[in-house]
């Protein structure tokens, strides 16, 4: 797929965010969790030249990167950098830096992005999900990382 052949649309209604649960919930298992910063956000979508949902990211307005999810199908193909680097160039002017919360597990990802850490919030996890949060390694999510990267 190339990367060039594709559209982003900004979400704005409530309505029109929830619509798109399936992919917030990649990235954040709880709808409580989403719940509490969907709607104070903005919500962009990335879709292919054919219409097809790749990925979406909801930015709060601090700058942080709440939410950020790709679909499985378009995995591993680069679109969660192209979303980044998007983001990046969108809140250039608005903001010095994006900020992102993950696990340990999302750490490499984000540091390949460019991004570097900034501080640890301990215990995030534990002490804010009901249920245990899984990492993809299969480890349980105790920490929440914190990283930023300059959109400038």
């Amino acid at each position: 797929m190339n990367h060039k052949e594709h559209t982003v649309e900004r979400i704005v209604a409530a309505a029109g965010k929830r619509a798109f649960r399936d992919l917030l919930l990649l990235a954040d298992p709880s709808d409580a969790m989403v719940a509490r910063y969907i709607d104070g956000s903005d919500m962009f979508v990335w879709r292919t030249g054919c219409g097809e949902t790749v990925g979406e990211a909801v930015v709060d307005r601090r700058g942080e990167i709440k939410n950020l999810a790709v679909a499985p199908a378009f995995q591993r193909q680069g679109w969660g950098r192209r979303i980044l680097d998007d983001l990046c160039a969108r809140y250039a002017g608005k903001f010095p830096v994006l900020t992102v919360g993950t696990s340990d597990g999302g750490v490499p990802f984000y540091e390949r992005c460019g991004f570097r850490y900034s501080h640890t919030v301990r215990n995030f996890f534990t002490d804010n999900y009901p249920e245990p949060v899984i990492d993809e390694d299969g480890s349980r999510c105790r920490d929440m990382i914190y990283l930023t990267r300059t959109t400038g």
